[in-house]
């Protein structure tokens, strides 16, 4: 009966991991949508409660386009862009941040979840902890990367720094697969 519920309880969290793979793959896809449509310097600050709703009205659409209008990318390489074109390019950049609140949010609950109902054994906290730590440092990297292109002299982010947030987000995805997969292998031996 205990090993039961044990097994259940693994194949619980495993779903879960599961579920943060696909919106990781998500993301990832969505980053890839962020690059090719040179959208990512398009919102210049970053506000990680605030910045969940894009503008609401004509006045704070001006207001995000007149912090864009700054940046070196809109002076040098979108100069002619209209608002309506700059709404398109902040959708996507808007969407992979929210996105990314979004995967912060499923695991926050889960883990919340799981903790409560006391299914966690001993020997997956280390793997939780690690989790919170690879999921904290790609917003991180993320942030840093986007002020890398946010300088003088800059149109878009820093090779180095997308690379970065790139390999990094595949090593959260890698981990995570991981960690679910140890869970459900357990399972049958």
């Amino acid at each position: 009966q205990a090993a039961e519920k044990q097994l259940r309880s693994q194949r619980q969290i495993a779903y879960w991991l599961l579920i943060g793979v696909g919106m990781i793959i998500i993301q990832v896809l969505l980053g890839g949508i962020t690059r090719l449509t040179e959208s990512g310097l398009s919102i210049t600050e970053w506000k990680p409660i605030t910045g969940t709703l894009p503008p609401m009205n004509d006045a704070a659409w001006q207001v995000e386009f007149d912090r864009y209008k700054v940046t070196d990318q809109f002076k040098y390489v979108h100069q002619s862009f209209t608002l309506s074109e700059f709404k398109s390019i902040f959708f996507w950049e808007w969407l992979h941040r929210t996105w990314a609140r979004l995967m912060g949010l499923v695991f926050l609950f889960g883990f919340i979840y799981f903790l409560a109902t006391k299914k966690f054994e001993k020997g997956m906290i280390k793997p939780m902890i690690m989790l919170f730590l690879l999921g904290g440092l790609q917003g991180f990297i993320g942030w840093f990367m986007v002020k890398s292109g946010l300088v003088p002299e800059k149109y878009f982010v820093g090779h180095v720094e997308l690379t970065t947030h790139f390999i990094a987000a595949l090593g959260l995805l890698c981990y995570t697969w991981w960690f679910a997969l140890s869970l459900l292998v357990t399972e049958h031996q």
